[in-house]
C-alpha cells in the first residue's frame, strides 16, 4: 500500500508520449535556430514557473530535454519528441499538456501557449549559450553484496574535495533508478557532498532478486555500500543516508549493523509496517471517500496481509474480499505485491518480507535525524509519525528535526491551485515539489556541520 514517487511520476507523464510526425531538413534555418539551449517559463496570470529546454536532432527527428527545476528533486527531467513545421510552429508535450509555440528566428525567442487552458498558460523561451561543463564527476560503481552486485553512480563535486557522503535509498517497488541522473544527487552535489545512488538489487544492472528480497536483504546492501564508502580514497569524514518512503525502513534496519553519522527520512514511516499499512488504509479510505462497509473490508484485508495462513483457507478469505474490492473502489489502494495469486504467495507478500518496527533503532540512535512529511500525505500520515519520533528522541531532542511540508502529498508534490492571500489578492500556484524539501535538507546539513 505504501507507494513511491515513481508511481505518481508514471501517472503524471503517461500522456506525454503522444505521436508526432517529425521531419527536419538538415539545411533548414528554422531548425538551426531551434537546436540548442533555451530557458524561460510557464506564465499564468501573475505567476510563472521556470522551464529549460535543450533541443537536439537525431536523424530526422527532433527531441527536447525539459528541465523543471521546481519539480526537483522528486522528478522534473524528461525528454519528448518535438514537431517543427514549415511555418516555424514548434509543438511538444510538457508536464501540463501540449505546447504550441512560434519561433522568432531573428530574436531567438519562442512564444505561445498550452492547449486547452482557460485562463491560458503561456510559454515564453529565449535561446541561451551552451551551458559550461559541470564541475562534477559521475563515477560508475559496482559494489559486491553477498551473492550479487549493486550497480550505481557516485556523484562527486570537483570544485572541492567532499568531506561528506550520502547514500540514497529508494522506496518500495522494483523500478530501476537512473542513477547517473538522479536528481537528489544532482542537487546535493552542488553543496560539496558526494552522493551514491544505486539500483536496488534485481533492478537495472544490479543483480539479485528484487521481487523476493526481504527488508534484511535490502538493508544488507546498504551496509555494503557504507563499507565501500568507508574505504574510498576520498576518506569521507561523515557518511549519512537518505531514505525515501519505505527506504526509511531500509536505512533504519541497516543502522542495526553499521552506524551512519546522520539520517534523513523523506516521507518515511517511524511506525511499524503493520501500523503504517493500517493508517494508510484508514486515511486512504477517507481520501477516496469509501463507504463504511468498504472501509471495513479494506481494513480486514490489510490485517489478512499479515495474518492469513499461507494455505487454501487463508487464500480463499483474501480472494473473497478482493472479489468486492474493485466494486467498492478500494483495490486502487493496493500494490500488486499486496495481492497473492495463489496460496503459496501469501507468505511472500511484500508486507511479510518487510515486516519491521524501527522503534528500537530510532530510540537509541546517536546522531542527527531529519524527517520531512507532507501535510496532505495519507500514505505516511505526518501527525502520527512526528509524534512517534519526538517520543523516540525525547532524551536527545537536539538531534531531531521534523518538518511539515505545507500542502504536500506523499511524493512531496503540491497541487496547482489559486491561492487567496486576502485583501483581494490572489495568485496562481503552479504544481511543484514543496520548496521546503530542498531548503530544509540544506539547512539540516549546515546546522550539523556536514556542509559549510
Amino acid at each position: 500500500m505504501i507507494q513511491n514517487a515513481n508511481t505518481m511520476k508514471c501517472l503524471l507523464f503517461c500522456y506525454l508520449l503522444f505521436p508526432f510526425l517529425l521531419f527536419a531538413q538538415a539545411n533548414d534555418p528554422a531548425l538551426a535556430a531551434l537546436l540548442g539551449h533555451w530557458e524561460g517559463a510557464f506564465i499564468k496570470n501573475n505567476s510563472y514557473q521556470k522551464l529549460e529546454l535543450e533541443f537536439r536532432q537525431q536523424g530526422t527527428e527532433i527531441f527536447g530535454l525539459q528541465i523543471m527545476e521546481e519539480w526537483h528533486p522528486s522528478f522534473g527531467e524528461f525528454e519528448v519528441p518535438v514537431a517543427l513545421d514549415s511555418t516555424g510552429r514548434v509543438s511538444f508535450a510538457t508536464g501540463y499538456g501540449k505546447a504550441v509555440l512560434t519561433l522568432d528566428q531573428d530574436h531567438l525567442e519562442l512564444v505561445g501557449q498550452l492547449e486547452g487552458f482557460n485562463p491560458s498558460i503561456y510559454v515564453h523561451l529565449k535561446k541561451i549559450p551552451q551551458r559550461p561543463p559541470l564541475p562534477y564527476a559521475v563515477e560508475q560503481v559496482s559494489i559486491p553484496s553477498g551473492d550479487h552486485r549493486l550497480h550505481g553512480h557516485l556523484h562527486q563535486p570537483l570544485f572541492e574535495r567532499p568531506q561528506t557522503a550520502i547514500i540514497l535509498v529508494g522506496g518500495r517497488g522494483c523500478d530501476p533508478d537512473a542513477t547517473e541522473y538522479n536528481l537528489y544527487a544532482k542537487f546535493l552535489r552542488q553543496y560539496g557532498i558526494a552522493v551514491l545512488a544505486y539500483q536496488k538489487q534485481g533492478t537495472g544492472q544490479s543483480t539479485g532478486h528484487c521481487l523476493t528480497a526481504t527488508l534484511q536483504d535490502l538493508a544488507d546492501d546498504v551496509v555494503e555500500i557504507k563499507k565501500y564508502l568507508t574505504t574510498h580514497p576520498n576518506n569521507y569524514q561523515s557518511i549519512g543516508v537518505l531514505g525515501i518512503s519505505a527506504g526509511s525502513w531500509t536505512m533504519t534496519k541497516a543502522e542495526e549493523s553499521i552506524h551512519f553519522d546522520f539520517m534523513i527520512s523523506i516521507a518515511g514511516p517511524a511506525t511499524s509496517v503493520r501500523d503504517q499499512q493500517l493508517q494508510a488504509a484508514k486515511y486512504g479510505a477517507a481520501f477516496y471517500d469509501l463507504t463504511t462497509e468498504a472501509t471495513a473490508h479494506l481494513l480486514e484485508y490489510t490485517n489478512l496481509m499479515f495474518d492469513a495462513a499461507p494455505d487454501q483457507k487463508g487464500f480463499k478469505k483474501m480472494k473473497e474480499l478482493l472479489a468486492v474490492a474493485e466494486q467498492e473502489q478500494w483495490k486502487q489502494l493496493l500494490e500488486s505485491t499486496d495481492v497473492p495469486t495463489k496460496a503459496a504467495e501469501v507468505e511472500r507478500l511484500w508486507v511479510r518480507r518487510h515486516d519491521y518496527d524501527p522503534k528500537t533503532v530510532l530510540s537509541s540512535y546517536q546522531g542527527p535525524f531529519l524527517a520531512i512529511y507532507g501535510e496532505r500525505d495519507w500514505i505516511v500520515p505526518p501527525q502520527e509519525n512526528t509524534a512517534l519520533l519526538k517520543d523516540y528522541f525525547s532524551n536527545q531532542s537536539q538531534n531531531l528535526q521534523t518538518v511539515l511540508a505545507i500542502d504536500a502529498e506523499h511524493g512531496m508534490e503540491t497541487e496547482a491551485q489559486w491561492v487567496d492571500l486576502g485583501n483581494q489578492q490572489t495568485y496562481w500556484h503552479f504544481y511543484r515539489i514543496s520548496p521546503q524539501v530542498r531548503i530544509e535538507l540544506v539547512k539540516f546539513l549546515a546546522d550539523y556541520g556536514f556542509i559549510d
